[in-house]
């Protein structure tokens, strides 16, 4: 039996989950909590050993990477959800984690609990989720970027980037001054670093600041333009996430 536990202050959200799993997969897994709030996160998992956790991306006001982080051992596999399309999913997204939109769908937990068996068998490697939470929680707050330039690392304030294009191994950013530099590392480490910052990959060449999106030209995929008159293409298969997140602006 894998033992699993819902980390969820929803108590729709939560009950959902637990049926799903109960009408399902009953068979392979065993309920053995429900945490309901952050500050029984760290008392639970002293107490007991999940073999996986859903865990909502949002629990209050602490986020499940923030929580995660006071957790010493991490031999857990985790399934994120949420009802959002906030940052945190988009660095989940980056970082090639597993995650459930809510309300849950049926289909879609049965393919992540076909890849929670796959990677069991596999063998779990908590080490990655360190890497990743170490990546990812210093970036909520970050004020500046180091971009290594021919002659060196300029440091620049996330909020003068307007947008960042892909050109082969490189990437251009454009500053809200005019001025454009060339860095040399890819544009997906970069999505990496700004997706907590209000960026969003619209298109395979193109990561785009969404606080400075004047206007959504409707298309096959559309037109974004931006405070300084800049057309951005949007890729027909990044549209509707796009909308959904720029309704929250």
């Amino acid at each position: 039996m894998i033992r699993y536990a819902i980390v969820e202050d929803e108590p729709q959200s939560a009950e959902r989950l637990k049926l799903l799993m109960e009408r399902s997969h009953l068979d392979l897994f065993e309920l053995i909590g429900v945490i309901k709030k952050a500050q029984e996160v760290l008392g639970f998992f002293q107490e007991n050993s999940p073999d996986l956790v859903f865990w909502d991306v949002e629990l209050g006001e602490k986020t499940a990477f923030e929580l995660l982080a006071e957790i010493p051992k991490k031999d857990f596999q985790i399934i994120f959800t949420t009802g959002h399309q906030e940052y945190a999913l988009q660095a989940i997204k980056a970082n090639a984690l597993d995650y459930l939109l809510k309300p849950v769908d049926a289909e879609e937990l049965a393919k992540s609990l076909k890849r929670v068996e796959v990677q069991r068998s596999n063998g779990v490697n908590p080490s990655d989720l360190e890497a990743i939470l170490k990546s990812i929680l210093p970036l909520k707050n970050l004020q500046k970027i180091a971009l290594p330039t021919a002659s060196g690392l300029e440091f620049v304030p996330i909020d003068s980037i307007l947008r960042c294009q892909a050109d082969v191994n490189y990437t251009h950013f454009f500053l809200r001054d005019g001025r454009k530099i060339t860095s040399s590392k890819t544009l997906k480490e970069y999505e990496m670093q700004l997706v907590s910052q209000d960026f969003f990959r619209v298109h395979n060449s193109h990561l785009v600041n969404l606080k400075e999106v004047r206007f959504y030209t409707k298309g096959k995929g559309g037109f974004l333009t931006l405070n300084d008159g800049t057309e951005v293409e949007v890729a027909s298969r990044r549209k509707e996430e796009l909308l959904q997140i720029l309704k929250g602006f």
